[in-house]
């Protein structure tokens, strides 16, 4: 029921009319409701692991490589999320890939060769999904472990995106896990503004009806605005 002061409201914007009611009306639409601005998601370098050979496998499931019946070691995650313009529409067919190192981590990469962190061989360290008509994609895989990067740095453990819209240029960031205490000091992370960083950073949820019972979930929404991967050697 609407009060006195709602009432009011309501017969003065229907007496109003002009510029000010088609305002009113047109804000009050569900379509202007919908178009809302949305931040977009930090930018990250794409690194120097990203895979120039051709992968063990090219899906969505990290856990298990071709042939395998042996899945790779570490905490089991379903990753999924969608991709989204400014005004939070889907964008359907966007190539999404993910990269990143192993629970020890290790990444399957010819420059990782000589690391001392030890390889997984069933794991696979790259995989890739299309987005669907909502912009959903998904994955499984393994949370990453933390690697030094140099003897002043260890990285915490985040995966790599590089997503590739149906019409713009290639775009990057990095995932990270919401409670690590390397996130602290991570340059790259701490690099993003304050105010923006939990866009990247991502707590692990209890699994969905239908994953393993041991698994964690982790949602992770992506906002392209400008286009384009920022790539550098960290």
């Amino acid at each position: 029921m609407l009060g006195n002061t709602d009432r009011l409201t309501r017969r003065r914007l229907l007496l109003t009319g002009g510029v000010g009611g088609a305002a009113a009306a047109l804000l009050s639409s569900p379509s202007a409701q919908a178009a809302r601005w949305l931040a977009e998601t930090p930018a990250q370098p794409v690194g120097p692991f990203y895979a120039p050979f051709k992968p063990f496998s090219i899906d969505s499931d990290l856990l298990y490589t071709p042939g395998s019946t042996t899945p790779a070691s570490g905490q089991v995650i379903h990753l999924s999320g969608r991709v989204l313009d400014q005004v939070g529409r889907p964008l359907e067919g966007a190539r999404v890939e993910i990269f990143q190192a192993n629970t020890h981590g290790r990444y399957n990469h010819p420059r990782h060769v000589n690391s001392s962190l030890k390889l997984d061989p069933h794991f696979q360290g790259f995989g890739h999904d299309a987005t669907d008509a909502d912009g959903g994609y998904q994955f499984r895989t393994i949370k990453p472990g933390p690697y030094p990067d140099n003897p002043d740095w260890v990285r915490p453990p985040h995966i790599h995106f590089v997503v590739f819209p149906p019409k713009d240029a290639p775009w990057a960031t990095q995932m990270y896990f919401d409670g690590e205490d390397l996130n602290r000091t991570d340059l790259l992370l701490n690099g993003i503004p304050e105010r923006a960083r939990h866009m990247v950073v991502r707590p692990l949820l209890a699994p969905a009806d239908g994953m393993e019972a041991s698994s964690k979930r982790v949602e992770f929404e992506i906002v392209l605005g400008r286009p384009g991967v920022e790539r550098s050697p960290a």
